[in-house]
């Protein structure tokens, strides 16, 4: 299945009974905006609303937007009518910035047949096509779990990366954060040392925002330091925002990426990791 669909190509498929669409809009609350009400005012004739720290969240765990477990996952999907054979479809409003999780978390869960909608809402209206305010009813599906471990990260992981050099490190949060000079909610400011930075947003252009050409990925990726031969850890505040670098990578054709599920919210709140400020 393509990693990118186009609003072309999606909309005479939307009555595809081999097609689920998910609305993965998800936002900050100094974003001051309500996703669940968006969702219901307007939306893809079909979709379905997943929120992404809640319904594919464990909520009992100390860190935010932690993923559940791929079995809840499992759940979860089957409860929307998502199903082991479809092929899902993920938007959002924000052109990849929550949608991106979602299409990580499917794939976790062990669903290969999972796609993002270039541009999103936003490009869809834009394009005129149509939208609603209905929300579908899907029979529950089978969603069978097929857990992709290797995907997941932990913070003992990315201390075995810091030991060894395993693998690199790729850093979705924006520059200042990376540097230390911008504002966290953690106890420390700065970075994983030796990370590389590559906010998420360097993914996108446009108004409304769509991913760039690959040749314009692979040049951000490569002179951030990243080597696309070698294993990559991308990390972000909460592991929201490194699904879209891990997506982007994912585009390029990198197939060993995986992400730190805990980031910054963790690393930043601990005494006993190393922290580095400043430039990379």
């Amino acid at each position: 299945m393509p990693l990118l669909v186009e609003p072309a190509w999606l909309e005479p498929r939307l009555a595809d009974p081999g097609i689920r669409v998910v609305d993965a809009s998800w936002y900050l609350a100094a974003m001051n905006r309500d996703a669940r009400a968006e969702y219901a005012a307007s939306h893809l004739p079909g979709a379905v609303f997943l929120d992404l720290s809640s319904d594919l969240a464990d909520t009992r765990a100390p860190l935010r937007n932690t993923v559940a477990a791929p079995e809840a996952l499992a759940r979860a999907f089957a409860a929307r009518g998502i199903g082991t054979d479809h092929h899902v479809i993920v938007y959002d409003r924000l052109g990849g910035y929550s949608a991106g999780r979602v299409w990580w978390t499917l794939r976790y869960a062990g669903h290969g047949n999972v796609s993002l909608l270039d541009g999103g809402f936003g490009r869809w209206v834009a394009e005129g096509r149509p939208v609603t305010s209905a929300e579908p009813w899907h029979a529950p599906a089978r969603f069978v779990a097929r857990p992709r471990l290797e995907l997941l990260r932990t913070k003992a992981d990315v201390l075995r990366v810091l030991r060894d050099g395993w693998a690199q490190i790729v850093d979705a949060r924006s520059t200042a954060r990376f540097r230390g000079t911008g504002d966290e909610h953690t106890k420390h400011k700065g970075h994983i040392p030796g990370s590389r930075s590559v906010p998420y947003d360097q993914n996108l252009a446009g108004d409304p925002p769509r991913f760039k050409s690959l040749p314009e990925l692979r040049a951000s990726y490569e002179k951030a330091g990243v080597r696309l031969d070698r294993p990559v850890v991308t990390t972000c505040g909460s592991g929201v925002t490194a699904a879209l670098d891990a997506f982007a990578l994912a585009l390029l054709g990198h197939t060993e990426v995986s992400l730190y599920d805990g980031s910054w919210a963790e690393w930043g709140d601990s005494d006993d990791v190393p922290i580095a400020t400043g430039d990379p």
